[in-house]
């Protein structure tokens, strides 16, 4: 029984941006673990984003209370009237982070024609009502101040209680409500994207393993796709917080995000087929090497068996020649003594 394979997630966060030769270490893995890895993956990833916005929500928190304290003139709510200490308009514009529009004044109406031609969002706080419109959007809502009193249980507010509410443990006390908001606002989105995007690299990986026949199944296919989409997000993730604190804009990058995640998708494996092939020849090499060994063992074996015989012939051979020799050898003493001892020859004649 093999032993499964477990890796820890920054493990595979490593491996799945280093190391395209272990990706057929990651598919082994299993669906299960690998549906885990990015369910992490999107938590760190919302994780860093959503501390990131915070301290920019903070930072551009504190530049609105400063500019409303030294730039702003003293405004109050009371009986359900807005007043403002100013004989003009006041208007409050950003276009650095969002398109919003903020305008306090004293009138009684305000012209809803401007209000449309403005394409970001636009409050609008006069004597009796505020209206609101949001971004990209031409409708225009309207609400008066005795039902924003009834809602908020708010009777009287001037300009320092307001700011009172964005410093101290109130900002922490918002901060922290905002982090939640985006985390979780986050962690779906990016989730859903992750998904998405997994969904069409195993769909492009699935066709690219049947057209370089590579005997890969549905769930490691599908591993590989995750971690393939990781070094893209990794990458993501530092744009959009470097985009967030200095406004730096690659342009296209979505298309470079997408492309980096076939990129490592196709490379891993075609990797994981070439590794196939030098795994097959060198078991080919080796059964050839070992049929060679077998085959000289067989003719090593064959030649001494020749030599025995021959050695074994020439014994022989020499055995027989001895035997001749010694058969000469017989044959001459015999007659040899028989020409010294003639008299025995002599009496066979008589008789």
């Amino acid at each position: 029984m093999e032993k499964e394979i477990r890796l820890s997630f920054f493990k595979r966060l490593k491996m799945s941006i280093f190391d395209f030769d272990k990706y057929h270490i990651i598919a082994s893995e299993g669906l299960g673990r690998a549906m885990m890895y990015l369910v992490k993956l999107v938590l760190l990833f919302s994780l860093i984003m959503s501390f990131a916005t915070v301290i920019k929500f903070s930072q551009i928190i504190d530049k609105a209370v400063s500019y409303v304290q030294n730039e702003i003139p003293n405004f109050y709510f009371s009986n359900n009237q807005f007043k403002v200490e100013s004989e003009e308009d006041v208007i409050i514009e950003n276009h650095e982070y969002v398109d919003f529009k903020i305008i306090l004044t004293n009138n009684e109406e305000y012209s809803e024609d401007e209000i449309r031609n403005f394409d970001g969002l636009v409050a609008v706080l006069s004597k009796n009502h505020i209206l609101y419109k949001a971004q990209n959007s031409t409708s225009i809502m309207t609400q008066s101040y005795e039902e924003i009193s009834k809602m908020f249980d708010v009777n009287q507010i001037n300009k320092e209680k307001a700011l009172s509410y964005f410093i101290g443990e109130n900002m922490y006390t918002i901060l922290a409500n905002v982090f939640a908001v985006i985390f979780i606002t986050s962690f779906l989105t990016y989730f859903m994207t992750a998904i998405l995007d997994t969904l069409a690299l195993f769909l492009l990986g699935f066709i690219i393993s049947r057209i370089i026949r590579l005997p890969l199944k549905y769930a490691p296919i599908y591993s590989i796709a995750i971690s393939s989409i990781t070094l893209p997000m990794v990458i993501n993730l530092v744009y959009l917080v470097v985009n967030m604190f200095t406004g730096f804009v690659i342009p296209y990058f979505q298309i470079m995000y997408t492309l980096l995640s076939y990129v490592y998708l196709i490379a891993s494996l075609l990797i994981m087929r070439s590794e196939i092939t030098k795994k097959k020849v060198k078991v080919e090499v080796t059964i050839m090497n070992k049929k060679k060994q077998e085959e000289e063992i067989e003719k090593k074996k064959e030649e001494e068996n020749n030599k025995e015989n021959k050695n074994t012939g020439k014994d022989e051979e020499n055995k027989e020649r001895e035997e001749k020799e010694e058969g000469i050898k017989k044959d001459t003493k015999g007659k040899i003594n028989n020409k010294d001892n003639p008299e025995p020859q002599a009496n066979i004649k008589e008789e």
